[in-house]
């Protein structure tokens, strides 16, 4: 059985994983597996938009702990060290992506599902999710770039208490918190995302991904220096198709068709 369901609706990829019985868990071939297609879609034009979700009940209940899927050697020194070198090619490669990375969550994502939930770039949960940063149940530090990711949304305070903790948070504690854009009933869950996911992908998509990449950095970055990467990126910008495209539907009084290009 394929650990990492691949599938394409017009210009959406949606990825699934897929170890149902498993929580999809991940196992080491399944991070592999996402972080490599994740970098391949970078050069995928047909692709302009992404769609991450979890196959049956769950979205992902972090790394697999009971010796399905994992290294041999994971709980050793340099094991464990490989593995979260696969952890951090994983969400690298979702945060460069230059793509709109959506996050469809639908039911528990915890440990490392948690904070591969929270490197994407808009979630939409259904009311049944729930996110707990459960490494201190088990004696283990955050990981999946949650140490970075948290924080920036909920400020230093609540991303200790989150992490020290370990307390379930549900979908609409989620909300509140800024952790997830939109919640929505569980049957609606796909759609909803799709809906997004449609809407980004019939965008500029080049302009999309340079603004993701600015956002990204905005955080580490001073005025000076956003304002530089604003000129040298918006000079991009502008030799796009799409930028033709959109200033002559905007004389013409239509709406724009935009190519991704």
């Amino acid at each position: 059985m394929e650990e990492l369901i691949i599938e394409k609706k017009g210009s959406v990829t949606i990825l699934t994983l897929n170890r149902p019985k498993k929580k999809n868990a991940l196992s080491f071939a399944l991070v592999e597996s996402l972080g490599d297609t994740i970098e391949k879609l970078q050069f995928d034009d047909s692709t302009r938009a992404v769609i991450l979700t979890g196959a049956g009940d769950g979205f992902s209940t972090g790394a697999d702990l009971t010796g399905g899927g994992g290294r041999e050697d994971a709980f050793t020194p340099l094991g464990m060290r490989i593995t979260c070198f696969a952890y951090s090619k994983m969400v690298s490669a979702m945060w460069l992506l230059e793509k709109p990375i959506i996050g469809a969550i639908n039911g528990t994502a915890a440990g490392a599902g948690c904070n591969l939930a929270f490197a994407c770039d808009l979630l939409v949960a259904s009311e049944q999710a729930k996110f707990i940063q459960v490494f201190v149940r088990r004696g283990l530090i955050a990981d999946a770039g949650g140490t970075y990711f948290i924080p920036r949304t909920v400020g230093l305070a609540k991303a200790k208490e989150l992490m020290f903790f370990g307390e379930d948070i549900s979908a609409a504690e989620a909300l509140e918190l800024h952790l997830v854009n939109r919640v929505v009933p569980h049957e609606k869950l796909m759609d909803e995302a799709m809906a997004m996911a449609e809407h980004l992908a019939s965008g500029p998509t080049r302009a999309i991904g340079m603004m993701k990449s600015m956002l990204n950095k905005s955080f580490d970055s001073d005025l000076l220096s956003a304002l530089d990467r604003e000129g040298s990126l918006q000079g991009i910008a502008v030799a796009t198709q799409d930028v033709v495209e959109g200033v002559t539907s905007f004389m013409e009084k239509r709406p724009p068709e935009f190519k991704g290009m």
